[in-house]
């Protein structure tokens, strides 16, 4: 098969995946505001994880039929860091002032324990290695443990959300506002059907690139199947700031490195000629701790917002994250 041809391919997955990233954005503030939810929730919870699905399918089908491992975890970890590349996009875009000051203690919350969650994989990384017979089942003892503390930090997060969400409007009780919420949570599903059909391709394209190209699959998983991957939190950035819907846009980019974090355990389920986290390269753990020094200097940010914004665009903040995604890249290339 051809380069242009595979590159091609690439590209087609990756605008259906962009597609289907829109309409999620645009349903997921219907029900936000619908059920009352609130966007934070929402955003947390529901778009980030619609959001990661193809990180999900992708990785399993980097592990189960790609057979390679460094694919999946390359996209997630590569995903976790293009995620919050996308401060810098939100900080851009919203023009108003600069987009920290639009944060809640729970966007604060959401980082600090993305923080735990993506420092504990990267130890695990440094560590798993050394103890081969760590294991639960099939699963490396380093991965086994990562949904309690996903699920432990979601509880966390609804009891915070729960103490201080705000009094909504009571919702409509007529018929058709009914039949109207049911047509958008069943457009919402349609939309996510897409986004998990585009993701499963990915690592077969993503193997293609790697005999074209001659590139190693780390670095294409961290860079080019993440950035495919990350498709549908790329559109629902840019569209939650044109439906001025900032902290739903917020919500989603941390929750969706939760999220991520806990596709690594199930990538391991289905890798059955190994542990995950023993038999990947090394050079992951860079990707892991630039994730979180990124996260790192969100939370500065969402704590202390900038007041002086470089050239009336941009804080420092945001480009110095920046700065950390290109220097990630370099580090894995090599």
């Amino acid at each position: 098969m051809s380069i242009t041809l595979v590159w091609l391919q690439f590209l087609v997955i990756s605008c259906v995946i962009g597609l289907a990233g829109h309409y999620l954005c645009h349903y997921a503030d219907i029900i936000a505001d619908r059920t009352g939810l609130g966007r934070n929730w929402i955003g947390l919870i529901l778009l980030s994880t619609i959001t990661s699905l193809p990180e999900l399918m992708s990785g399993i089908s980097a592990v189960r039929f790609a057979g390679d491992p460094n694919l999946a975890v390359g996209d997630i970890l590569g995903s976790c860091v293009l995620n919050l590349t996308l401060v810098f996009v939100l900080d851009l875009m919203h023009r108003e002032s600069s987009v920290y000051t639009k944060a809640t203690m729970g966007h604060v919350l959401s980082g600090a324990l993305g923080i735990i969650l993506i420092s504990y994989v990267g130890l695990a990384l440094i560590i798993s290695p050394l103890f081969p017979k760590f294991v639960i089942g099939h699963v490396g003892g380093g991965a086994a443990f990562i949904p309690v503390f996903y699920l432990l930090s979601m509880r966390m997060l609804y009891v915070f959300e729960s103490k201080h969400k705000a009094a909504v409007a009571a919702r409509s009780e007529s018929g058709g506002s009914k039949k109207s919420l049911r047509r958008t949570y069943l457009m919402f599903a349609v939309a996510a059907l897409f986004v998990i059909g585009a993701g499963a391709f990915l690592p077969l394209v993503g193997e293609k690139i790697v005999a074209a190209m001659g590139w190693n699959s780390a670095f294409v998983g961290t860079i080019f199947m993440a950035v495919a991957t990350s498709v549908p939190e790329i559109v629902v950035t840019v569209s939650a700031i044109r439906l001025r819907a900032v902290e739903l846009a917020l919500s989603n980019v941390l929750g969706s490195t939760l999220f991520n974090v806990v596709v690594l355990s199930v990538d391991d389920i289905f890798y059955v000629k190994g542990h995950l986290l023993q038999v990947v390269s090394r050079s992951h753990i860079v990707t892991a701790f630039s994730v979180v020094m990124m996260t790192g200097l969100v939370l500065v940010a969402l704590i202390h917002p900038p007041q002086k914004r470089i050239l009336n665009t941009v804080s420092l903040l945001s480009v110095l994250i920046v700065a950390v995604f290109f220097l990630n890249a370099y580090l894995i290339f090599q």
